[in-house]
């Protein structure tokens, strides 16, 4: 549990304009092949590549999250680069996700549509000799739990995911994190549970204080983006935390 008081609200289900072809719970593992697409705008797979899907991760206390793992085919052991956000990370191919890159002139043939949003494209980091993972943190999709805003809890998750991580026998004990936005910000809290095995963070564009940065910008009641953030993300099964009344 956090340290700190919360208050929480229900979540809901994953409307459909945020549905990606990956966002079905479907666990198992499958072999997504070189030259293959995953829908026709997107670019084609530079290799073969292994997909273990809706995998379960137990945490310590007792909740189980999901994740999705992309890694190159083969026996050589590689390190993981992984990407943690509350926006489901099966939707690299739905309407709201293209249309974003629609939004800013991008063409969506140029990334594999595995990704998550805002976070490192599968096909280009396989082929470089990576594996990704993508997590639905606590309380996301089909992960068990109350949802958080970047509290020590994620941190604490993130850690246990890193351990579980480093442990598989395909990877060579190294993981790091990159990503944007939430996903930078996730990885600060992560980096101060100092895990063992993470080995490095590459954050970008986070805020650096929830408080001034989103809600009370410059001492000012500013909670637009907040109240966006709060009911247009953090879809699952249970409960999201109410961070705006709070």
């Amino acid at each position: 549990m956090s340290d700190n008081p919360q208050i929480f609200i229900p979540s809901h289900p994953l409307p459909a304009d945020r549905t990606g072809l990956l966002t079905a719970f479907n666990p198992g593992g499958r072999t997504l092949v070189a030259g293959s697409r995953i829908a026709p705008p997107f670019k084609p797979l530079p290799i073969d590549i292994v997909l273990e899907k809706d995998v379960a991760v137990p945490l310590r206390d007792g909740v189980t999250i999901y994740v999705d793992v992309f890694r190159p085919v083969g026996v050589e052991k590689v390190p993981v680069i992984l990407a943690w956000s509350p926006y489901g990370k099966g939707q690299g191919t739905s309407v709201s996700v293209m249309g974003i890159f629609g939004l800013v002139g991008l063409d969506n043939g140029i990334v594999s549509g595995l990704a998550r949003f805002e976070g490192p494209d599968p096909a280009y980091w396989c082929a470089q000799g990576y594996a990704i993972c993508n997590p639905d943190p606590r309380g996301i999709i089909d992960s068990e739990g109350n949802s958080v805003l970047w509290d020590r809890q994620e941190g604490r998750d993130c850690h246990d995911l890193i351990d579980w991580l480093a442990e598989q026998a395909w990877c060579t004990g190294k993981v790091g994190m990159s990503g944007t936005s939430y996903l930078a910000v996730a990885q600060w809290f992560t980096a101060a549970e100092q895990p063992k095995h993470l080995a490095a963070i590459n954050p970008w564009e986070g805020v650096s204080d929830v408080y001034r940065d989103l809600l009370m910008r410059g001492g000012m009641p500013d909670i637009a983006f907040g109240q966006r953030l709060q009911e247009g993300s953090f879809f699952g099964k249970n409960q999201k935390e109410d961070f705006i009344s709070q």
